[in-house]
């Protein structure tokens, strides 16, 4: 981990004994500091000196001061620490970078567009309509770090992400007991929160590459994997999905979708292309952040045993599967009832529409094959999901 003297602008590697460090959050613009900058030279305290009167770098020193100010002479700032000319380095930094923000001692997150006069509790401050919500890296920069501090536009500071809890689980859906949490990347604490809860947090955020939005998430749920860069958004989308079921026997991962008032609320818009499991995009999962594991009252999960992806583009898994004919509008022939329920609804559990095949060459008899053709959920009875066969069923997992 290469780490800014917050004095002398210099940078340095550490290993394992790397020293207490601050580190910075904030939204790129065009003009920021590249690694290069701060490449060991000659005379370079000259030529830092030369730098304070550039614009471009004011972030830079307004972030080592806030740094020294609180006893630190180390901070981690993403453009000019890392070595983006290195794929296997930039790979590196991307899938530790959750662990570096989580062990920080304090997060700056700079909020460019956030006037320090505003009161940030208003729906309608330019704290709650900062771009620095919306963005796609920022999301792990706000739950990992044990503490944030917000700053203004004009480097004041705003308060800190503990003071703000409320509002901001108003503004991005994240609970206020996840900003509390000094700790979130414990696994005990992430099972608290589902995949499919995760995941409404990145619903309606954005990156500047398109992959990113998936690479984005990887820390968030406790995972590795190479970067693609030129794979498209899609594709890096679904393999962070494939990753999340191979580590996570959370069914929650396929509860994404509306959730119509009837057959005729379903636009086309909801057509699932290829029909695969995985959802092609984050904001799928717009509607599902009270969606969470069904669980048995020993604390075990309801019914179901781990999935599994054989290389033949589907996914084998283990749900009670019936007949429908709770929506007999629907075209779809068959139920498939998720292990999920709704936060505030215990006694429904969440489920959604399959088509059948009749027979798929090459697969065993007597094994079930299952397309889901529109992006929907549905509320079922419990007891109508307990009711229902126990089967082995192959489902469409790419596109």
């Amino acid at each position: 981990m290469r780490l800014l003297n917050t004095s002398t602008l210099e940078l340095r590697t550490f290993g394992q004994d790397r020293p207490p460090y601050a580190i910075l959050s904030h939204t790129w613009t065009r003009h920021e500091p590249p690694f290069e900058a701060f490449a060991p030279r000659k005379h370079f305290s000259a030529y830092i000196s030369r730098m304070r009167k550039k614009r471009k770098y004011a972030k830079i020193f307004w972030s080592c001061k806030l740094a020294r100010d609180s006893g630190l002479d180390w901070i981690w700032i993403d453009t000019c620490c890392i070595d983006k000319s290195s794929s296997a380095e930039l790979t590196e930094a991307i899938n530790s970078m959750y662990a570096w923000y989580e062990a920080a001692e304090v997060c700056f997150a700079y909020m460019r567009d956030v006037s320090d006069k505003d009161d940030p509790v208003d729906e309608d401050s330019s704290f709650a309509r900062s771009i620095w919500f919306t963005r796609g890296w920022t999301l792990q920069e706000l739950i990992a770090p044990r503490t944030v501090e917000f700053y203004s536009t004009n480097w004041v500071r705003i308060g800190s992400k503990w003071e703000y809890a409320a509002t901001i689980e108003k503004i991005t859906g994240i609970h206020r007991s996840v900003l509390k949490e000094p700790y979130f990347s414990g696994l005990k604490r992430q099972r608290q929160y589902s995949v499919a809860q995760r995941m409404s947090w990145a619903a309606n955020r954005r990156t500047t590459r398109p992959e990113d939005l998936a690479y984005s998430l990887i820390g968030l749920f406790n995972i590795h994997m190479p970067l693609l860069y030129g794979e498209g958004e899609t594709n890096a989308f679904l393999r962070l999905q494939s990753e999340i079921a191979k580590l996570a026997n959370d069914q929650s991962l396929f509860a994404w979708g509306r959730w119509p008032l009837s057959a005729n609320d379903i636009s086309e818009d909801a057509l699932i292309v290829g029909g695969s499991l995985y959802a092609q995009h984050p904001s799928r999962f717009s509607f599902s952040g009270d969606i969470i594991p069904l669980r048995r009252n020993d604390g075990g999960l309801a019914w179901s045993s781990e999935f599994s992806l054989p290389n033949d583009g589907y996914l084998r898994i283990r749900l009670r599967v019936a007949e429908n004919t709770a929506r007999p509008d629907m075209r779809e022939s068959h139920i498939a009832f998720l292990e999920c329920e709704l936060l505030h609804d215990p006694d429904r559990v969440v489920g959604f529409f399959l088509h059948e095949y009749d027979r798929v060459e090459g697969m065993p008899v007597g094994v079930h094959v299952y397309k889901r053709e529109f992006a929907t959920l549905a509320k079922f009875p419990r007891k109508m999901a307990i009711d229902a066969p126990l089967r082995d069923v192959f489902l469409s997992s790419v596109y």
